[in-house]
């Protein structure tokens, strides 16, 4: 499996002095009808507007898309969209349109940017256990299905990386689901004006209520970054619906907690740097390793990767990164040579010789 990581260069600064106007851009779109091809280049305008974005801010990113999922977000991130040509060929409607894209600091395209940014693009897996009243019958069913709900409602947020089970992954949602059997909703029908009997009225309608105990780990440390509680209320008169329709509304009310305590996560980035270096040898990463773990103000070190020449280090600290060079510098002495490439608020650029 091919993972699409990237890292954070310049984001802080970025997203702190973006322009706080629109941009207007003109893509192309296809699909069996004009709704199709309108759907298809609004999604093409909000992919051209964060790769544009993303990649003048000296990110560092693969030669794929950061956002598979971002058509499931572009009513959220689209203000207009204005079709200025179209045609027909081998059955398909094609369209030129001019689209408005909402890329100002406070915008959902902004906000999903910010939190996948800082959190480095993370991995996320969905788990769910079953409880409660039906017996067990619909265990495989119920949990199948909100597994896949809680992943569609964590896409359509801007994160890419969300599976089905536990594996190489940075963050495990753990939750415990309970789906209530349909009950048939009744009301009281009173023979007599003035009198106390009444018989119960049929209305035709069921109502489910589903619960998820639900907690996410933070799988590098096994530490549980935050719980919740999240429940569906359906309400149908198909009593095969109502269940369905409980899981669904408690799997979108979760996805939301989920990224909330993701989004209290991603701001401790803020107590860290992340250092970007280009080294021609291993045994200088080792080295530099060594040399930060007795840097004054550094209090812990993570070497994330070492590959082609460019390695991602995390230094836990509380000095900004131009503070954080200027005591690397001091610890290394003449024992290695650094030199500073480029820093933003929360990254440090240095190269080895």
């Amino acid at each position: 499996m091919k993972w699409k990581k990237f890292f954070i260069a310049t984001a802080a600064m970025f997203l702190m002095n973006v322009s706080a106007s629109a941009q207007i851009v003109t893509v192309q779109g296809s699909g069996v009808s004009e709704s199709a091809a309108i759907k298809d280049a609004k999604r093409a305008a909000v992919e051209k507007v964060i790769g544009t974005r993303i990649q003048s801010e000296s990110l560092m990113i693969d030669s794929e898309l950061i956002f598979d999922a971002v058509q499931s977000r572009t009513a959220g991130y689209v203000t207009s969209c204005e079709v200025i040509n179209k045609s027909s060929s081998d059955g398909l409607i094609n369209i030129t349109a001019r689209v408005d894209v909402s890329d100002e600091p406070g915008s959902a395209l902004m906000k999903d940017v910010e939190l996948v940014m800082n959190l480095n693009d993370p991995r996320l897996s969905v788990t769910m256990e079953h409880y409660g009243d039906d017996g067990g019958i619909t265990f495989k069913k119920y949990s199948e299905r909100c597994e896949a709900a809680i992943r569609e409602e964590l896409i359509k947020r801007g994160f890419t990386h969300v599976v089905d089970k536990q594996g190489e992954v940075d963050y495990v949602i753990i939750g415990r689901l309970s789906v209530g059997q349909a009950q048939e909703i009744k009301i009281p029908s009173w023979r007599n004006i003035g009198g106390n009997d009444f018989t119960p009225l049929e209305t035709g309608l069921s109502r489910s209520i589903s619960t998820l105990d639900c907690k996410i780990k933070k799988v590098e440390t096994d530490e549980v970054i935050g719980d919740f509680q999240a429940t569906g209320d359906g309400l149908d008169s198909s009593s095969n619906e109502v269940s369905a329709q409980a899981v669904n509304q408690m799997a979108s009310s979760a996805a939301q907690q989920v990224r909330e305590i993701l989004s209290r996560e991603a701001s401790k980035v803020f107590s860290s740097v992340k250092i970007h270096v280009k080294a021609d040898d291993g045994d200088k990463i080792l080295m530099l390793e060594e040399i930060l773990h007795q840097t004054q103000g550094v209090t812990g070190v993570h070497v994330r990767s070492f590959k082609g020449g460019q390695c991602i280090i995390d230094a836990d600290t509380d000095l900004t990164p131009q503070n954080l060079y200027r005591a690397l510098t001091a610890a290394a002495g003449n024992s290695l040579s650094l030199q500073m490439t480029g820093f933003s608020s929360i990254t440090l650029e240095i190269s080895l010789r």
